[in-house]
């Protein structure tokens, strides 16, 4: 039987790999299968991302695992690793050009070939292939549909054109027409490119825009509990303010400013009694101070106090006679005369 040391550590090893694994997982990449690594150089990647899958004639069969800047022949190159199941047989010529997946800037990488290989003309691992960009048109409609559409336009409008120029070529005015319509398509195909950089350029904010917006739809969802409490609350406070008598409140404060009068008369009324009760109580102090009365006396008589304290002594050495010897005062009205004895005091 295995110890209990023994199982926590085995179980944590089993925790750990399987977490590695769902990791690897999330990012596509499956560890339990084997892979090749293939590399791939641009001039730009217009921000492509690494976990980006790798797919042939629309099947996934990998990811991009790797994106680092590499100097080639004295210019600077992006090299992009493609981690391709091994199992999947790839020409050693093929093409991996970067596609959009969408008008919104989703990429892929997308491996393009003739015909199939066999044996030595399969790359292995380690091994580099072509790489292509595909602006957002081409990565939408191959190019025989591009040319097919094309031809039939041609064919189409060709003759029309043709009856057109003819027509004009027999005036003035049919030659400045012709320059103008030459212009227009000029112009139209100068928008049309400027309006494919402008959907690259922008592929990586649209992202940002729809994640940002996902974000806060998804804090706005998670909130709607407290936004439901913070309306519960002010539907109860106005409630509150409903259901108060504010009538009956005011008629109260009315009342209560109407007796202020009232009793700023009483105010003055104490503090007139106040005032006079401080004048008495300063004239009896400056009696005792100028030392008449009682207390004035004992205050500022100094024969006085001595003479107080001596009597209290005599009387503090009376009562402990009395208490020393009380049979001298049982017999007082005795005829029989005792001779005084001073009191010991150590008794």
């Amino acid at each position: 039987m295995f110890s209990n040391e023994t199982k926590i550590g085995l179980l944590v090893i089993i925790a750990t790999a399987l977490m590695i694994w769902g990791f690897k997982f999330i990012k596509g990449k499956n560890i339990l299968s084997s892979s090749k690594l293939l590399y791939v150089e641009y001039e730009e990647i217009d921000r492509l991302a690494t976990s980006t899958p790798v797919t042939i004639q629309g099947f996934q069969v990998g990811i991009v695992s790797k994106i680092y800047f590499k100097n080639t022949n004295g210019k600077q190159m992006v090299e992009v690793e493609l981690d391709i199941d091994k199992g999947i047989k790839i020409p050693k010529n093929a093409a991996a050009s970067i596609v959009s997946t969408g008008l919104m800037g989703g990429k892929a990488v997308t491996i393009e070939f003739d015909r199939p290989c066999e044996g030595a003309d399969c790359a292995q691992s380690g091994d580099k292939l072509q790489g292509r960009f595909k602006s957002v048109l081409s990565s939408m409609m191959s190019t025989e549909d591009l040319d097919g559409y094309m031809g039939q336009v041609k064919n189409n409008v060709g003759p029309i054109v043709d009856t057109l120029k003819s027509k004009f070529e027999s005036s003035g005015e049919g030659q400045q027409t012709m320059a103008d319509v030459q212009e227009i398509i000029a112009n139209l195909k100068s928008a049309t490119s400027s309006l494919d950089r402008l959907m690259r350029n922008s592929s990586g904010k649209i992202d940002g825009l729809l994640a940002n917006l996902e974000s806060i739809t998804g804090t706005i969802n998670s909130s709607q509990t407290d936004i439901k409490g913070i309306i519960s609350n002010a539907n109860a406070f106005s409630s509150k303010i409903n259901s108060l008598d504010l009538n009956q409140t005011l008629s109260k404060a009315n009342s209560a400013l109407d007796a202020t009068p009232e009793l700023m008369e009483k105010l003055k009324s104490t503090l007139s009694e106040a005032d006079k009760a401080a004048q008495e109580l300063t004239g009896l102090m400056t009696k005792v101070s100028s030392g008449e009365g009682t207390v004035g006396k004992l205050l500022s008589d100094d024969q006085l106090y001595t003479d107080l304290e001596k009597a209290m002594q005599n009387l503090d050495l009376l009562l402990e006679d009395f208490r020393l010897h009380p049979e001298r005062y049982r017999r007082i009205l005795s005829k029989k005369k005792m001779p005084y004895e001073p009191p010991n005091r150590q008794e």
